[in-house]
């Protein structure tokens, strides 16, 4: 069994946070219940190999699976792209995946695969974008987790990297051993102006199927404070571009 980081109300990562598991059941890490305890007279039918444990009510509250009713409502399309252009100051993201599937790119990834060179055409829109924001003096930022073995894709991302960080990015990497250390979430999201959450949800394909938009303060604090760490560790794009050159 694998599991993935969903939630912490620790303030550092610990106990107690909550984890999805790769077989369609979550696990809770809380604090072990004193066998002498009253609460096991109280507590119905544990079997031996049972057990029961104690976690904040506000961990299950924020991080619980959401029922089918309670699926949130994302934001795509001109919607979502509105994002880029109206926030204020900053935008930064943190990116985890090692593979996205963008139905835009895949001419050009497969030409990066191929050694080709790479028609960036398709890229023009967001770079002609990030040049506008950033020229008036707005910071983009991300910061990718990546294995230790670039995946082809990361590879060809970060040959794309060149034009994005030429475009006004701020682009860094931080390696997976060193994310887990820091219990970074397993999830993809932009922070706007540190108050809008921008969370992204994904086919397992990696197909953007668009942005929960969270406000909510202590959700927000969080999600900048696991950037925060992200961004002090990361390495900028050029000492790792040229430790890991994409071809």
């Amino acid at each position: 069994m694998r599991l993935r980081f969903v939630g912490s109300t620790s303030g550092g990562g610990g106990c107690p946070s909550v984890y999805e598991t790769d077989r369609g059941t979550v696990v809770v890490q809380g604090w072990k219940i004193h066998p002498d305890d009253q609460a096991y007279g109280d507590v119905r039918d544990v079997a031996d190999n049972e057990d029961i444990l104690e976690v904040p009510r506000d961990l299950l509250e924020r991080f619980a699976p959401r029922h089918a009713a309670d699926v949130p409502e994302l934001v795509s399309g001109a919607a979502f792209d509105e994002l880029f252009t109206n926030f204020e100051h900053t935008a930064r993201r943190l990116e985890t995946r090692t593979h996205y599937d963008i139905e835009n790119e895949r001419e050009s990834f497969t030409q990066f695969l191929n050694g080709e060179e790479v028609d960036l055409a398709w890229f023009s829109p967001w770079l002609d974008t990030m040049r506008e924001q950033t020229a008036a003096g707005k910071i983009v930022a991300r910061v990718r987790i990546v294995p230790p073995e670039l995946t082809d894709y990361l590879r060809y991302e970060l040959h794309l990297a060149e034009s994005n960080t030429a475009a006004g990015e701020d682009i860094r990497y931080l390696n997976r051993e060193t994310a887990n250390r820091f219990v970074l979430p397993d999830r993809d999201f932009w922070l706007f102006d540190s108050h809008t959450l921008a969370v992204l949800h994904f086919t397992d394909e990696g197909h953007l199927l668009g942005a929960e938009i969270i406000t909510d303060p202590a959700v927000v604090v969080e999600h900048a404070r696991w950037l925060d760490a992200a961004f002090h560790y990361a390495q900028p794009f050029r000492e790792f571009v040229k430790e890991h050159p994409p071809r």
